[in-house]
């Protein structure tokens, strides 16, 4: 019965990818082909270089060259190099961690409020040393960031924490010649 389901998977997905027309190519190098839809996309990400606008055919030397730079490294076999791969996979984990870290903040812009009530108090507490000679008028903006990025730093914490707890993280310290925290050796 599995090998009937996984055939008739297979038979959708042939038939299926037979079904998706292709684009012309309107570019050709080697056995590169891209169509006019690649084309502009890739210029409408990149036409904007060193501050000015390239024209279509500025961009399309540099689009060619680019891909002849390519299909050489790959010739070389340096995207088959264990450092790229490692390089790659660095960049990939930032970009990964940097766009969950953008969600998070962008979800806690739309919860957070800092009141009248906390600028007041923080002003208070702080106009004789940070905030000599100014009214609270002149520095409620100023205060009102500063409570706000705050308090989104201890909810990115908080958050943290909560992964934290809800993960299994073993560690062993010796081998790592690293002392424990007090709090992770509990």
């Amino acid at each position: 019965m599995r090998r009937y389901f996984i055939m008739l998977v297979c038979c959708i997905l042939f038939c299926g990818a037979g079904c998706v027309k292709k684009q012309k190519p309107v570019i050709t190098i080697g056995t590169i082909e891209i169509s006019a839809g690649e084309f502009e996309a890739a210029f409408q990400e990149g036409r904007l270089q060193a501050g000015s606008e390239l024209t279509r055919a500025e961009f399309l030397q540099l689009f060619i060259n680019r891909k002849l730079f390519l299909k050489e490294a790959e010739v070389l076999g340096l995207d088959k190099d264990p450092q790229f791969i490692q390089s790659l996979q660095i960049f990939w984990e930032q970009s990964l961690m940097k766009s969950v870290i953008a969600r998070k903040i962008n979800e806690s812009t739309l919860v957070i409020r800092v009141s009248e009530n906390e600028i007041a108090d923080y002003y208070e507490r702080h106009k004789d040393t940070d905030f000599s000679g100014k009214q609270i008028s002149d520095v409620k903006t100023q205060i009102k960031l500063l409570l706000f990025q705050l308090k989104q730093k201890l909810q990115l914490q908080d958050w943290m924490k909560n992964l934290r707890r809800r993960s299994k993280i073993n560690v062993d310290y010796g081998q790592l010649q690293i002392l424990p925290d007090k709090e992770e050796a509990k």
